[in-house]
């Protein structure tokens, strides 16, 4: 009876979480309960390099990547562009 009375001082803080849910909680966890609408919102594009600037064929476009052997020779590519473009005078933006 000793070892009873031990066991149930000890599991009573335990048991004092069992209890029933509160009337909110009871509400939302109904079948039937009312859910706002949600809206649809499209991601929008982090910025003008999301978005597709040109329509290109797309045989040409791997053929163009096809040249290169491996990621060196695109950073060479990539400069050889970057150094083009300093040489030719560009148009001022409208």
């Amino acid at each position: 009876m000793n070892k009873f009375l031990a066991l149930l001082a000890l599991a009573w803080p335990v048991l004092g979480l069992a209890q029933p849910l509160p009337q909110q909680a009871a509400a939302a966890a109904a079948p039937d309960a009312p859910v706002p609408a949600v809206t649809y919102r499209p991601l929008e594009p982090a910025g003008a390099s999301a978005l597709v600037q040109e329509l290109e064929d797309w045989k040409a476009a791997n053929a163009t990547v096809g040249q290169f052997r491996g990621h060196n020779d695109i950073v060479k590519w990539e400069k050889a562009q970057e150094a083009e473009r300093a040489r030719t005078p560009q148009e001022p933006a409208r």
